[in-house]
This record gives C-alpha cells, sequence and structure tokens, in this order.
C-alpha cells in the first residue's frame, strides 16, 4: 500500500485550478468552440501548468 501524505493548501489550490482548466476545455470541444487539435494541445499545456506563486 503506498504511504499518504500530507497535502499542503497550495497543492489543493493547484489542482483545483487544473479540474477546473480541464472541465472548461472539455466544454468548449463538446459546444464545438474549440477543434479536436486544439482540445490535446491545450490538455498538454494544462499538464505542465504551474500556478504563480503569489497566486497561493
Amino acid at each position: 500500500m503506498a504511504e499518504s501524505r500530507p497535502v499542503s493548501s497550495a497543492q489543493k489550490k493547484q489542482e483545483a485550478a487544473k479540474i477546473w482548466l480541464f472541465y472548461y476545455n472539455r466544454v468548449l470541444y463538446e459546444k464545438g468552440i474549440i477543434s479536436e487539435q486544439e482540445r490535446n494541445r491545450m490538455t498538454l499545456k494544462i499538464d505542465k501548468w504551474q500556478m504563480p506563486q503569489q497566486v497561493l
């Protein structure tokens, strides 16, 4: 079993922001506002994205 480690408030904010970004990305694609290629490109960018330190 994997050991669980405490999650900081900053990590929680980071993950919550990514969840919203993935959600909006999917909605834009489903509504036909962005193409599949744009959705895939944005998904890669969201995966690499880090929230600026001053926001945390």
